[in-house]
């Protein structure tokens, strides 16, 4: 039976404006002005800074829950004890997390999944939009999205969850919650280092939770009241992979007897209808970013290399 509909609508649901899969965080740049001579013309010596981006692709897999390529033909020739400390793991493994890198090639489990999702991905496209520019944004894995230094992007693993339906007790960060409405899981994906060919990608699982309302923050010395959520960062769950371009970091469920957070990202429904989800970010690129002024001297504009 083919669960292509399941998987648009999913990724539908991911990609939908105002609730999109990648909310990219403003990132704070210097600006500087180019001089020009009296032609117009740049100098060599008056170039502006130039920047690197980390360009990746993510895909989000649902399949059934007792499913054993996502069960265990996926995770067989991934890489999970190299990536950090045994404690680290441990710790991870114990909240219900599992990650895994594949290098190079991807197995064909991995491929599978891969293209399923990317088929679901391509069709809820062409349903909602036939531009040039929607195509654009798939790729060989899915949807792309990009990530400066010190920058973040949160990727939604989970949405409007039933909270009614389930042990949230059972979690020390939710227990004592009395507004347990619009329950969501994210993925906040920062970058902390970059080179031409590398990057430290750190996740950070956060749950988003209660109602939308007016909280407040301090942004650039300046008090803020945005609209959004409580948000409940897992800093204890929060872990960090070095990627090289073409690398895919996968983040899936560590099967435990406990209902855990993991469990509550990747499976939270039971039953015989329960679904699995399996989360792949792949580096797909490092670009540059080199800042210039035009002859209206705009500031701040940033040509891609």
């Amino acid at each position: 039976m083919s669960h292509a509909p399941a998987f648009a609508a999913a990724t539908l649901m991911l990609l939908l404006p105002g609730c999109a899969l990648f909310h990219t965080s403003e990132s704070t740049v210097a600006q500087s002005v180019e001089k020009q001579d009296w032609f117009g013309k740049r100098t060599e010596s008056d170039a502006g800074p130039t920047l690197n981006m980390a360009r990746m692709e993510a895909s989000i897999v649902t399949r059934p829950a007792h499913d054993e390529l996502m069960r265990s033909h996926v995770w067989i020739e991934l890489d999970e004890s190299g990536l950090m400390a045994p404690d680290r793991r441990q710790r991870l493994n114990q909240n219900g997390f599992r990650v895994a890198v594949a290098s190079g090639t991807a197995p064909w489990a991995l491929q599978s999944l891969a293209r399923e999702a990317l088929a679901a991905v391509r069709s809820t496209e062409g349903q909602a939009s036939q531009s040039t520019a929607a195509a654009d944004q798939l790729s060989t894995m899915g949807p792309t999205f990009s990530v400066m230094q010190n920058s973040k992007s949160l990727i939604e693993v989970q949405s409007q969850l039933d909270s009614s339906k389930l042990p949230l007790d059972q979690l020390p960060e939710l227990a004592t919650l009395r507004d347990r409405s619009g329950l969501r899981c994210v993925m906040e994906v920062s970058v902390k280092e970059l080179t031409d060919d590398m990057v430290e990608l750190s996740v950070l699982p956060q749950i988003h939770i209660g109602a939308n309302t007016t909280r407040l923050s301090i942004s650039s010395n300046t008090e803020q009241l945005p609209v959004r959520q409580n948000i409940i960062p897992l800093y204890g769950q929060q872990f960090s992979v070095r990627l090289h371009i073409g690398d895919i970091v996968v983040l899936g469920q560590h099967r435990s007897e406990t209902w855990n957070a993991g469990r509550l990202f990747f499976e939270p429904d039971s039953g015989s209808s329960a679904t699995e989800r399996l989360m792949m970010i792949r580096l797909a690129g490092v670009d540059q970013l080199k800042g210039q002024i035009d002859s209206t001297f705009r500031l701040g504009a940033y040509d891609k290399h």
